[in-house]
């Protein structure tokens, strides 16, 4: 099977990495919206699902549920923590269809870090209103799974940009960058690195000098990644952390999840 999947229809195109069922290239109205990392993608997560957490926990590597604590293997050594699980890394099975694309994984529960057995469906589409993102989560296990999303496009970023609207509030980081306790927004200089957790009203828009972008939450919080004058931002929909203030979402054995997202183009 192909690394890479093209679909193109008349609202666009896309191009889908079959390594963390990563969003490589999206095209919409003639605009190219996100960033080309080339080799580099694989390095950078980009596009990829993050499961069964994204990002950082509060705890570094320990997930607990229900009683229990899974220690997770560091894979992020500047920063002690277990990074964004470990469907990053995972070849998913691609088929489509003439409307959608479907990237599927077949988890056996095999670590012990996370004894959890389950299929993750990603589905991606274009259509007339917009680029839609549909994660489908099944417990093919005995157990009640715990798990977050994530999603981790990288956009490309104009020479005169903006986020609309401003944060809320954002979680503190310890020295670590391990998300903390929540806090009231303070600005920010976002020419700086920003690597954090944000809250905010709305769904959040990224403002370029030829269109806007809309992106779905799926929770209150929205992660976003930026190096310090990048020509590109993360805007990274998660359903929560592991963190105190979003418990782990569940699936009863049997039983499915979905979580939705979409990229407008305004």
């Amino acid at each position: 099977m192909a690394d890479t999947f093209r679909m193109e229809n008349e609202y666009g195109a896309f191009t889908l990495g079959s390594k963390g069922a990563s969003l490589l290239a999206l095209k919409m109205k003639g605009h190219d919206l996100l960033h080309d990392f080339k080799q580099n993608a694989g390095d950078w997560a980009a596009g990829a699902v993050l499961f069964p957490f994204p990002v950082r926990m509060a705890s570094g590597t320990i997930m607990a549920h229900n009683g229990q604590e899974f220690h997770w293997p560091i894979n992020d050594e500047k920063h002690h923590a277990a990074l964004h699980g470990f469907t990053v890394n995972r070849t998913f099975d691609i088929t489509s269809n003439a409307d959608s694309v479907c990237c599927r994984y077949v988890y056996d529960g095999y670590y012990e870090f996370y004894p959890f057995p389950c299929v993750l469906e990603i589905h991606y589409a274009l259509g007339a209103q917009g680029f839609s993102f549909k994660a489908i989560v099944r417990n093919t296990g005995t157990e009640p799974l715990p798990f977050h999303i994530g999603w981790h496009p990288y956009f490309k970023i104009s020479e005169n940009w903006g986020l609309s609207p401003k944060p809320t509030a954002r979680l503190s980081k310890n020295k670590f960058s391990h998300p903390g306790e929540k806090i009231p927004y303070a600005g920010h200089q976002w020419t700086e690195e920003v690597d954090g957790a944000f809250y905010y009203s709305d769904n959040l828009q990224i403002c370029n000098e030829d269109y806007i972008l809309e992106i779905t939450a799926i929770a209150p919080i929205v992660q976003i990644f930026r190096p310090a004058n990048a020509p590109f931002i993360a805007v990274e929909p998660v359903t929560g952390l592991g963190h105190l203030d979003f418990p782990w979402l569940e699936v009863a054995p049997g039983q499915h999840r979905e979580i939705r997202s979409a990229i407008i183009l305004e």
